[in-house]
């Protein structure tokens, strides 16, 4: 039986046009399904965005996001799932924008499942789409992307 681990986080990591906001640290947190045995000593792993430059918002566009998983228990754990939803977009001042909806960004789930061995970490990749009918007003915008994953013993 496969035991689990739910690791969510949330970072903002933005899209932007032509200038990168100051990272901030993301808040993690994890819930343990319930009924599962032995999952009750693991740790969450983490999951940060390290990409490092924004995403060119143009119309039709793709970018990558590079994503680093850690897992801070000392046993092999496997990610079988990571996925990212963009957030309302908002302008250098937070400010929410009319007319620019989250939907304008996608980012595809990994869709290879990584094993991290015990206090390892893996950088995987998640690639950004930029709907081919974004208007101009949301080209410099932050999407703030809320990373989500699951992992199991390895």
């Amino acid at each position: 039986m496969a035991t689990t681990i739910l690791g969510v986080g949330a970072a903002v990591v933005a899209a932007m046009h032509l200038t990168w906001p100051e990272p901030q640290l993301p808040a993690m947190a994890y819930s343990v399904s319930a009924g599962e045995a032995g999952v009750s000593d693991l740790k969450p792993f983490s999951i940060d965005d390290v990409s490092g430059g924004a995403v060119e918002l143009t119309p039709g566009s793709e970018g990558v996001r590079k994503v680093r998983l850690s897992n801070p228990n000392d046993v092999d754990i496997i990610v079988v799932k990571l996925s990212a939803l963009p957030g309302t977009p908002v302008d250098s001042e937070r400010n929410k924008v009319d007319g620019c909806p989250s939907g304008l960004l996608s980012v595809a789930p990994m869709d290879t499942p990584v094993l991290i061995p015990p206090a390892g970490e893996v950088q995987v990749e998640m690639v950004v789409q930029v709907a081919h009918d974004l208007p101009a007003t949301c080209r410099d915008l932050v999407f703030p992307l809320t990373y989500s994953g699951h992992a199991t013993r390895g």
